[in-house]
């Protein structure tokens, strides 16, 4: 007999050390999925848990009782390290308490500790995950396509961790694996019952408080979460049987900050005295006067984004041994979220006064280089007050803002497997349904500040811009006195998506041996998706000559002071998200509208029914050459997808019906090899075929609108129809060594060659009479993306003492890449580019303790500079966002074997998202993520 006594120093950890698999010492493990051959089962788990190095203790009287001594993170960073040694493919993995153990709330969190991942960061939150530098990954549960709303792709925020046993990041793949991201997937493993013991429950309560940087006057609440697991299994007449439900819930109260510098527009004969005339568009661009220089001066503005969001999740899963050869399981996980948010605007739009004075203007360099000769960058000017029309028609433009929305998502997973193993032959069969659903309701109100007067600045000591002040002759600080605005216009708009699909697979193994050919894989796949986004947008002002203050109109209540930020004079005055989302009807009738939501605009109504056969074969096979083994896999997948798309298409003014049926069919061959040059060296190589399908909303034609203000364009997004898949040829070729104890290092090259990458175009379009800048996708030429990845993790156990609890993990990418680019929208010429969105260099390095009931992480994550928009207007700029890097930490304690103490600590150094325009010394925005502390209690019995 062979006991496991497991001792995690953690024990309290909410999300168990269960994983090194506490199910072994009593039953045997689940099956091994033949889709995703290289998962790990609970026996895997143990055995790379206990590792060359387990110690043996002595053998109590009465038998021979062998004890390997396995701590928590220590087995799961092993677990996972066995998963990548065993896999036929380039795959690297995080488990349970790597991923429980630390600030890591979602999916996104823990996945950015992957080599090779970054993660995009939006409102606070890790909202999606970026392989090689790529953003285009598919995620499975267990195999099975997973999506959030009409995406393709999961919402990984929704995701929480305590029900997550693993995360396995995929970079090459076979043919039994799902198809769709050009970049690589992300498989998610599930709890099952079987991964413990027997009776268990694990707990948590955390309070997390956020510290926004950029706006002083900011107070945020204490967040509050907590999640409950409880999992049990039985022997029972009909076999072993198991059962599991976990629940996890979290609140936040969060605010982001971001403040911009809009692109160029307007440019200005720039005097040697500091004052600058504007040049009109009929004009020639050069000076207008002796020893006057051209400069450029871009809007200031910026949003306080906040809200109020909540998470909740409820997961359980049955799993039934039937027979020694049979298993049955099921699972249903469930994530909702529900939030009220505002994004409060403040703008200047001093670019079309007609005179500045005060201006600083940047000294002639490179960065002034335009297609219109050199147009430097004012750096710093005064806009005086200038009426131009009617009471109301003044330059500069002050005006803020509020875009206030209620939303909601819920999504709903069911699957039903069925795994059979008997003799030579293993089949999995999976029938799966997953229903998405989002809900937004958005009512928006402007109001403006006519004759104001305003000093600004586009660059200053950090390279950003803000406001020296902003003054109207009764009012040394208008922005903060509501009695100085008057209100604009109204903008209502509400949408409904849907996504629904039902997938069913069957994959199949049959083993033949120890010949050359060791298995035949086969299967089949059936996918039916519907897509569907009903909704209205319109924009309203108000009749007549007479524009009232807000308050006059709907009371004190009506307005409230928000924030702001520092950089733009702290607070100001705006529409009171609670007022226009609780009393949205009284601010409807002022304009003259019925109450309630808009009628449906049918020409933004958009369907897709999308279905889905697939076939795949491959073989696995064995060689020697010499003293070194070789394993592989061999095959390909054939995909047939037919799409029914409906819509209306609008370009300016022009509306279309949209009605098409189109097929497509893809045949992706794939080749892998693991050699094992020693019984510690070994590589990876393969090669093989991947594609990446379009967005649902990427395909949609429906045109939305931001209607524009009295002295800026409107814009707009819209989708096209006619995009294709992005297709792509992945190489990739490993040398891993693996440390006798623990830990290995790793070098890693891989080449992408790729075709039709999606990038979007900016078009100006006059629609009703207005001027917008309308983003629509178009496929691009040919690209490669080709890099090298160093990894190297250990556990320091050679070091006497506490010392011994050192470990450290590194990784670090470098990616390089070019893209031919097409010239304008709907042209056939191109022009050598950067790949959007890929950054050059990137890296993790975390120092991890355990150690005498501590636990500790502390964890740096860096994104290189990448670019992120093509060819900007005016002057067809590259827009690039600066390298950041993003500092954890995460120290635990028990208290008792079954009770932990927590603190946890994200973005330790504040760091932000920056952009600019071509050169640094054209700043774009600059947006504040928080820095998070909590401090949670976990329970385990």
């Amino acid at each position: 007999m062979t006991t496991l006594k497991v001792r995690p120093v953690c024990a309290a950890a909410m999300l168990l050390c269960a994983h090194i698999g506490f199910a072994a010492a009593q039953t045997a493990p689940a099956p091994q999925s033949t889709d995703q051959q290289s998962a790990p089962t609970a026996e895997d788990a143990v055995r790379a848990a206990a590792g060359p190095d387990a110690q043996a203790a002595p053998a109590p009287a009465g038998g021979a009782i062998q004890t390997v001594q396995v701590t928590g993170l220590r087995a799961s960073i092993r677990s996972a390290e066995q998963i990548k040694r065993d896999s036929e493919q380039v795959v690297d993995s995080i488990n349970a308490d790597d991923i429980g153990k630390f600030p890591d709330r979602a999916a996104g969190d823990a996945l950015q500790r992957v080599a090779g991942v970054q993660v995009g960061r939006n409102l606070g939150e890790t909202n999606s995950v970026i392989i090689r530098g790529l953003p285009d990954v598919i995620t499975s549960f267990e195999g099975n396509e997973i999506f959030t709303g009409t995406g393709r792709r999961l919402s990984y925020q929704d995701l929480p961790v305590q029900s997550i046993a693993g995360l396995d990041v995929y970079k090459s793949a076979t043919a039994n694996q799902l198809e769709g991201g050009i970049a690589g997937g992300v498989n998610v493993r599930l709890r099952a019952p079987f991964d413990f013991k027997g009776y268990t429950v694990t707990g948590q309560v955390e309070a997390r408080r956020n510290y926004v940087e950029g706006s002083d006057a900011t107070s945020l609440d204490t967040n509050p979460g907590g999640s409950i697991l409880m999992t049990n299994r039985w022997n029972t007449g009909r076999g072993e049987m198991g059962f599991l439900v976990d629940v996890a819930y979290n609140k936040e109260n969060w605010a982001f900050p971001t403040q911009w510098v809009d692109r160029p527009d307007r440019i200005f004969s720039v005097g040697q005295d500091g004052t600058a005339i504007r040049l009109n568009d009929d004009q020639p661009i050069a000076p207008l006067r002796p020893g006057d220089r051209l400069g450029e001066l871009p809007n200031i503005g910026g949003v306080y984004n906040a809200g109020d969001r909540e998470r909740g999740s409820i997961h359980a899963a049955f799993q039934w041994k039937i027979n020694p050869s049979t298993e049955f399981m099921t699972q249903y996980l469930g994530t909702s979220y529900r939030g009220t948010r505002e994004t409060d605007y403040i703008m200047n739009i001093a670019t079309w006064a007609p005179r500045l004075t005060n201006v600083q203007l940047a000294p002639d360099s490179a960065a002034c280089q335009t297609p219109n000769g050199s147009i430097c960058l004012i750096r710093a000017a005064s806009a005086p007050a200038a009426q131009f029309g009617g009471p109301y028609d003044w330059d500069p433009y002050t005006a803020t803002s509020t875009q206030a929305f209620k939303e909601s998502t819920d999504t709903h997973y069911l699957n039903f497997a069925l795994k059979y193993r008997e003799g030579p032959l293993s089949v999995d069969s999976n029938l799966a349904f997953t229903r998405s659903d989002f809900i937004s309701d958005g009512v928006i109100v402007d109001q403006q500040i006519p004759g104001a007067s305003s000093s600004v600045y586009t660059y200053g000591n950090d390279g950003h811009g803000g406001f020296n002040n902003i003054i109207t002759p009764t009012s040394s600080n208008p922005l903060q006195d509501p009695n100085q605005f008057v209100l604009r216009g109204l903008v209502q708009n509400w949408g409904e998506s849907r996504g629904e699909q039902t997938q069913f697979r069957t994959d199949a193994v049959y083993r033949l041996g120890d010949g050359f050919i060791t298995a035949i894989t086969g299967g089949i796949r059936l996918s039916s998706r519907d897509v569907e986004f009903h909704g209205a947008d319109r924009p309203t002002d108000l009749q007549g000559a007479v524009r009232p203050s807000p308050v006059a109109a709907f009371g004190p209540s009506f307005q409230t002071l928000v924030p702001g930020m520092d950089r733009l004079g702290g607070p100001w005055m705006t529409p009171s998200r609670d007022f226009l989302l609780h009393q949205s009807d009284q601010v409807r009738a002022f304009y003259g509208l019925a109450p309630g939501r808009l009628p449906e605009d049918p020409n933004r109504m958009f369907d897709q029914r999308e279905r889905t056969a697939t076939l795949h074969l491959g073989a696995r096979w064995k060689a020697a050459l010499g003293n070194i083994g070789v394993t592989g896999n061999v095959g390909g997948r054939l995909i047939k997808v037919d799409r029914q798309l409906s819509g209306q298409a609008q370009i300016g003014n022009v509306i279309s019906p949209i009605d098409v049926d189109s097929d497509e069919t893809n045949f992706l061959p794939n080749f892998s090899a693991l050699v094992n040059w020693t019984d510690r060296l070994q590589s990876h190589v393969s090669v093989g075929k991947t594609i990446t399908r379009p967005e649902f909303s990427r395909l949609n034609p429906a045109l939305s609108l931001v209607p524009p203000t009295v002295n800026a364009p409107g814009t707009g997004s819209a989708g096209n129809p006619n995009l294709a898949p992005t297709k792509s040829v992945n190489t990739d070729a490993t040398i891993e060594y693996y440390f006798q104890k623990n830990g290995f290092a790793q070098l890693a090259l891989f080449h992408r060659d790729i075709d039709g990458y999606l990038q979007n175009f900016e078009l100006a379009e006059v629609i009703n009479g207005q001027n917008y800048r309308v983003s629509r996708p178009q496929n691009s030429g040919k690209g490669t993306l080709r890099g090298a990845e160093f990894g190297i993790q250990k556990f320091f156990d050679f070091l006497p003492g506490a010392w011994s609890g050192l470990g450290a993990q590194f990784n670090y990418t470098w990616t390089d890449g070019d893209n031919e680019t097409r010239t304008d929208f709907n042209s056939g010429e191109y022009r050598k580019t950067a790949l959007v969105e890929v950054a050059k260099q990137s890296y993790n390095f975390t120092l991890l303790y355990e150690y005498g009931g501590w636990t500790g992480r502390l964890a740096a994550t860096r994104r290189g500079k990448y670019v992120e928009q093509i060819a900007e207007p005016r002057y067809g700029q590259d827009r690039w966002v600066k390298a950041s890097t993003y500092v954890d930490l995460s120290v635990g304690y028990a208290l008792t074997p079954n009770l932990s103490l927590n603190f946890d600590a994200i973005n330790l150094t504040k760091e932000r998202y920056e952009s600019y325009l071509g050169n640094p010394e054209r700043p774009r925005d600059i947006r504040y993520n928080p820095t998070t502390y909590g401090i949670s209690l976990r329970y385990q019995m």
